[in-house]
Order: C-alpha cells, then sequence, then structure tokens
C-alpha cells in the first residue's frame, strides 16, 4: 500500500527506446511517478540525472559495462539521494556483485512482471511496505541497500552482523542456499546477496575456506552431512 500522494520523478535508462517507452508509459499510468526524461547510454544518464535530480533511476545494469566510463559512484555523487534500481537480462552473482558495489537499492530482471517492477520502484523509493510486496521482490532491495554499504573486508567475527554470524554457520554446517533461506525465513536471493557479500568481505572464494573460517571464528563446530 502506497504510504502518501508524493510523486515520484524518475528518469529511465535503456539502450533500447523501445523498451524505454514501454516501461514510461507503464510508470506515466501511476499517480505517484512521473518520468521526467530518458537516456540511451550511461553518460547520457548521468547527464540527466544532474539536470533532473529524480528521485529514482531505473537504469540497465549493462550500461556500466562495456566501454561507459560512468560508474554507480558518479551517478550517486551527482545526486546523493537518488534511488538506483537497476534491470537485468539475466540473473547471475557477476551481476549481483556490480548492482551492490554500484549503490543499488533494487536489482530486478528485465522481464518481471509489470505489477512486480511497479512494486520494486515503490519499494526503493520507501513509498511501499517491504510486507506489501509480491513475492518476486523476495525482500532483495532492503538487503542490497544494506549490503552496499558494508563492504569491506574484515577477518574479524565481530565485523559481520548478527545475520552474517547466522548465514555463514549454516552454510559452513553444509546447509544449501535453499535451506539456509527456509531455516532463516528468508528470500534464496536475499541469502544469495548476502553470501556473495560475504566472501568478497571476508576475501574467501570456496565453501572449503568458508567453512575453515566458520570453524577458526568459532561459529561453527560441526559440518553437517549435505
Amino acid at each position: 500500500m502506497v504510504r502518501n500522494k508524493k510523486v515520484n520523478h524518475v528518469v529511465i535508462a535503456d539502450g533500447h527506446l523501445f523498451f524505454r517507452r514501454g516501461l514510461r508509459a507503464l510508470l506515466d499510468a501511476e499517480a505517484d511517478f512521473k518520468v521526467v526524461d530518458e537516456a540511451g547510454d550511461a553518460a547520457d544518464a548521468l547527464v540527466k540525472v544532474r539536470m533532473r535530480q529524480p528521485h529514482v533511476l531505473v537504469m540497465d545494469l549493462e550500461l556500466l559495462g562495456g566501454r561507459s566510463a560512468v560508474s554507480g559512484f558518479d551517478l550517486r555523487q551527482a545526486h546523493p539521494e537518488l534511488a538506483i534500481l537497476f534491470l537485468t537480462e539475466q540473473d547471475d552473482d557477476r551481476r549481483l556483485a556490480s548492482a551492490v558495489s554500484a549503490g543499488a537499492r533494487g536489482y530486478m530482471l528485465k522481464r518481471t512482471a509489470a505489477p512486480e517492477l511497479i512494486a520494486g520502484i515503490r519499494q526503493v523509493t520507501g513509498t511501499i511496505e517491504e510486507a506489501g510486496t509480491s513475492g518476486g521482490l523476495s525482500k532483495v532491495v532492503p538487503d542490497l541497500k544494506a549490503l552496499a554499504e558494508s563492504n569491506e573486508r574484515s577477518k574479524n567475527p565481530n565485523a559481520l552482523t548478527s545475520r552474517e554470524q547466522e548465514i555463514i554457520r549454516l552454510l559452513a554446517e553444509g546447509l544449501t542456499v535453499r535451506a539456509t533461506a527456509a531455516e532463516l525465513n528468508l528470500s534464496m536471493k536475499t541469502v544469495e546477496a548476502h553470501k556473495l557479500n560475504l566472501m568478497r568481505k571476508l576475501d574467501i572464494h570456496n565453501r572449503s575456506n568458508l567453512v575453515q573460517y566458520a570453524v577458526q571464528a568459532g561459529l561453527v563446530q560441526t559440518v553437517r552431512a549435505r
């Protein structure tokens, strides 16, 4: 449920004109959104963000790759209060890592159904309660925001949050991501996001090192059979 009648200004950045226009029509049909501009590449997006100062940028994640000289840092510097929702054709660890490092508040597939996409944009702007979102959002938006605020590597277990310690303990004990998500009542994507950030944070690259770290840190004593 939308909390108030605030109109959120949106800039859409995508290399495909038809996709931009379709998304613009979708958002313009909602009373709480106003698309103030469009961009076809990352450099243009940076210009439009500086000029329009929108509440949210909905951007194809791939625009930050390749030969682009624009980064998520540049976008955030242009407008520190900007909420960035990245859209991507595929979901994998590399793309999730790119979204996290770019300071995304959200990360969704382009093929997401229209109602879920609208809910995702409302969620990154803070105009929808997390509990009111559909299952397709999987709580990944607030978790990405939290993960992006804590990316420094550390060997000190006290530097981990209680949630991170729970997740590393269960994974080190042999639980799969699916089983860990079920035990903690989280989505699989939320656990994957935490797992990725933990491995980057602790400079760990495989499960055996994860187990070794968890044992040395006193987070786990035994490893469950898989």
